[in-house]
């Protein structure tokens, strides 16, 4: 039994690609601080980020960006930036993009200026886990986040490789009609430039192949594209301080505005977004010979299980393909 005491952040705790100890470098004042510097910031992230969860429309918008620059332009990026900046990892931006993977830098990163005595190593465990905790629980993204480069190990700045899980990607992904679409029906009432859109993006995330099912689209629609998905429907998390932000203009001075921003605050209550109950297969009687059929729910969590023990997306193919 680990005789670390219980409740200190992930990153004090890791054995394996955590930063060493504290001591290996620089005065125990050094040390002292780092430590206090380090469980500040993950004070932060603990009050912060369960305030933060995305509404799966406003993550699709995002997902469905495919330049750094339109990935830019989305209000979940501005956010995530705000909010990362705010908990104290520093002026983070996307550098880098591919289908699945987001590559993101942190110049000047405040936690490397935490040991300023350590070289040769990756220190940076602590913005490691903010985006794999954001992208998980807040955009409910399975994802593998990895620090590819740190100053503290000759790198020009510090990186972070976002790779998500497709299962999970696709199923915040794709809406009622982009399931039509890879059904083979057209959506009714979608206008000609908005269906040419979607037929990239599905092509984009490898679904489609020349406007047709591929093999990864087939595999998805087979094993997990029927399943029904209550989406959540909430405000997103910026939507209030963008409507406080455009009472100020309206009015022009804070003192003017003060009345209408205290009635907006106010009215906003905490919304916590309730899991959806999954509707399960009717139990077949007893005394049938035929073996009961697995309700819907235990299909999505095989599905999710098997993505998780999965290596690729091919490889998860390959298994359910085995299994059925």
């Amino acid at each position: 039994m680990s005789d670390m005491p219980p409740g200190l952040p992930p990153f004090m705790t890791s054995q394996a690609g955590g930063p060493p100890p504290m001591s290996s470098g620089g005065s125990f004042a050094q040390s002292l601080g780092a430590f206090g510097t380090m469980l500040k910031i993950q004070e932060t992230i603990s009050t912060r980020f369960p305030n933060s969860k995305v509404p799966w429309k406003d993550t699709r918008v995002f997902l469905r960006a495919h330049t750094i620059e339109s990935i830019r332009s989305t209000p979940l990026y501005g956010f995530m930036m705000r909010l990362f900046k705010d908990v104290g990892l520093g002026d983070m931006q996307l550098v880098g993009y591919a289908p699945m993977h987001y590559v993101f830098a942190v110049p000047g990163c405040p936690v490397c200026n935490i040991y300023p005595a350590l070289h040769n190593q990756k220190v940076c465990v602590a913005t490691t886990d903010a985006l794999h905790r954001f992208f998980k629980e807040d955009l409910e993204l399975e994802c593998i986040v990895e620090e590819t480069e740190c100053v503290k190990d000759s790198g020009t700045v510090c990186k972070f490789k976002v790779s998500l899980q497709p299962i999970s990607a696709y199923q915040v992904l794709l809406d009622d009609n982009d399931r039509l679409i890879l059904s083979g029906k057209r959506p009714p009432t979608m206008e000609q430039p908005e269906l040419v859109s979607r037929v990239e993006v599905l092509t984009i995330y490898k679904l489609l192949d020349r406007g047709k099912l591929s093999d990864i689209g087939e595999a998805y629609m087979q094993f997990a594209g029927s399943m029904p998905v209550k989406e959540q429907i909430f405000d997103p998390p910026w939507k209030t301080a963008e409507e406080l932000k455009s009472i100020i203009s309206k009015h022009g001075t804070f003192g003017s505005a003060f009345g209408e921003m205290a009635a907006k605050v106010q009215s906003v209550q905490p919304s916590v977004p309730q899991v959806p109950s999954v509707p399960s297969t009717p139990p077949v009687s007893p005394s049938s010979a035929v073996p009961p059929a697995p309700s819907v729910q235990e299909q999505a969590s095989k599905i999710k299980e098997e993505a998780k023990n999965a290596g690729s997306f091919a490889e998860l193919i390959a298994k359910m393909k085995k299994q059925n």
